[in-house]
């Protein structure tokens, strides 16, 4: 087949550049007379191609920004026409990809590929889940925990934990619960406070979870009273068990899923060494079975200053132990390294993952950790379909691309064209006060409702704003204040534009947004 590429005249040599990048069609560009592709519509470019000799042609590519229906392009110039990718540097992957996707008369063919993509992804996956009730029936190889299946021909499941909440009211912990459950978590796990013993707060924290919630709940504490009230109140999962307690639970927590580590708290004993790790949680697991514990997961504890022999010990239980189901504290590392965690969780999910982990732990206590309950669930879905495929963590469909990206999609800026044009180099010096006539703006964000907020003060000295503007993106907040006539000064609405799409990606990303203030350190704003 034989495909034709229309651009326009900025974008000829990139588009020109992506299109031989590929081996699947040929290709010829027709550069129209509009300097920006995304100028472009239907109408413009019938009226560009109508003198072009079509007879070899196949089919017609627009630019995925240019506006209108690509039939109308069809039923005037009889080669079928469709949308294209938004940025030409797609343009190999769309053409490579052709017999994967149905191309669209207006939806841009990346959309489209991306869409179909991430759906073929997801239903590897959710195949996967529906033979849950079969992979259950394996009782070498699952556990059901309520109704969660732990199995290493699943996903890793997400344990996410409400830390402190014994320092919680009902309705901040439930409030928790079910946001945690909304970002993909499979299990909500309650932590009590260490050192201190209070049976009946760890009951009611249970019961209040177990009301909004249908996941499993765990109970995050070593102190057998606290287990035994939680057990009382239904819990589902018992996070931990060690040589200091493993007595006085075998008398009541037989029947509950735990999680044995290799310490013993109540002595202050914790061996360092991997070589020390895996015999004393050996000698623990079978003590415990010989109790007549029943589903029992294994800890070897994700130190944070000492992650390489951890995972060691992990990788060794494993190998020695198939069969019983690994837990990862995850979180021991994320919320103790001042680094991005979108990053961090990604790895520590691979390894968890090279170690056939089942569960991997989730903190969101600190504000850098916002975000590591989708970002672990995300992982671990990748590193399912990674194993599955047999390759690495890339192509899947699914990504934890967040601050950067998978391909550069920048048009080359080209620097000949200022030989041409006046010149003006700008600099913060030339910025004006923004003083508007109608008023002012205070930029928020409601964090809980996920809102940007525009509050607006016709004077300096009002305690209460005169009109709050919500919306999701800056785009609709600024386009209502637009249309709401409350901004008259062209400086002040491009300042308004610009703190609100600067919270809109604090918004997005989880940066903290503080007015008139760099979103990013390192004098990046």
């Amino acid at each position: 087949m034989k495909v034709l590429l229309v651009t326009g005249k900025l974008a000829e040599e990139t588009v020109k550049t992506h299109a031989t990048q590929q081996k699947n069609f040929e290709t010829e560009v027709a550069v129209l007379n509009y300097p920006v592709a995304a100028f472009l519509n239907s109408e413009t470019i019938i009226a560009g191609l109508k003198n072009c000799n079509l007879k070899n042609i196949d089919m017609i590519i627009t630019p995925g920004l240019s506006y209108g229906n690509t039939q109308i392009i069809t039923d005037n110039l009889g080669v079928p026409t469709f949308k294209g990718p938004k940025y030409a540097a797609d343009i190999p992957v769309i053409l490579e990809e052709y017999d994967k996707i149905q191309l669209s008369t207006t939806i841009p063919a990346c959309v489209l590929l991306q869409k179909v993509l991430s759906e073929r992804a997801l239903k590897e996956i959710e195949k996967a889940e529906q033979n849950h009730k079969e992979l259950s029936k394996q009782p070498d190889s699952s556990m059901v925990i309520k109704n969660l299946v732990i199995n290493k021909n699943l996903p890793m499941r997400v344990m996410a934990e409400i830390v402190d909440a014994a320092l919680m009211d009902n309705e901040e912990i439930q409030c928790l619960a079910k946001n945690f459950v909304t970002q993909g978590a499979h299990i909500i796990d309650v932590g009590m406070l260490a050192g201190k013993s209070d049976p009946e707060n760890a009951k009611r924290i249970v019961k209040a979870v177990k009301a909004v919630v249908d996941v499993p709940v765990s109970i995050d504490t070593l102190d057998p009273e606290e287990i035994q009230a939680a057990v009382c109140a239904g819990v589902d999962m018992i996070l931990s068990l060690d040589a200091g307690n493993i007595d006085k639970l075998a008398t009541f927590a037989t029947d509950i899923p735990v999680v044995i580590i290799p310490t013993n708290q109540r002595e202050g004993y914790f061996p360092k060494k991997a070589s020390e790790r895996v015999p004393l949680i050996e000698e623990l697991i079978l003590k415990a079975q010989k109790f007549g514990f029943k589903k029992i997961l294994a800890d070897l504890i994700l130190e944070p200053t000492n992650v390489l022999e951890s995972f060691i010990a992990f990788k060794n239980f494993s190998v020695k132990h198939p069969d019983i189901p690994l837990f990862v504290g995850v979180a021991n590392v994320t919320e103790l390294f001042d680094a991005d965690s979108v990053g961090i969780n990604a790895l520590l999910s691979m390894l968890s993952a090279e170690v056939n982990a089942n569960i991997m732990l989730a903190t969101e206590k600190s504000i850098k950790a916002k975000g590591t309950i989708r970002e672990e669930v995300t992982a671990a879905k990748m590193m399912y379909l990674a194993k599955k495929r047999a390759s690495v963590p890339k192509d899947l469909g699914i990504d934890l691309l967040v601050l950067k990206d998978k391909r550069s999609r920048e048009e080359p800026y080209d620097t000949a064209l200022e030989k041409e044009s006046n010149l003006t180099f700008a600099t913060d010096e030339t910025v004006s006060s923004y003083l508007d006539s109608v008023g002012m703006f205070k930029i928020n964000l409601d964090r809980k409702n996920n809102d940007i907020v525009a509050s607006m003060f016709t004077d300096v000295s009002m305690d209460k704003p005169l009109n709050i503007i919500k919306g999701k993106t800056a785009k609709a907040v600024y386009t209502k204040i637009v249309q709401l006539g409350l901004v008259t000064r062209l400086d002040h609405a491009a300042y308004l534009g610009s703190e609100l799409e600067k919270a809109d990606i604090a918004l997005k990303t989880g940066k903290e947004y503080i007015q008139d203030t760099c979103l990013f350190e390192k004098n990046t704003c």
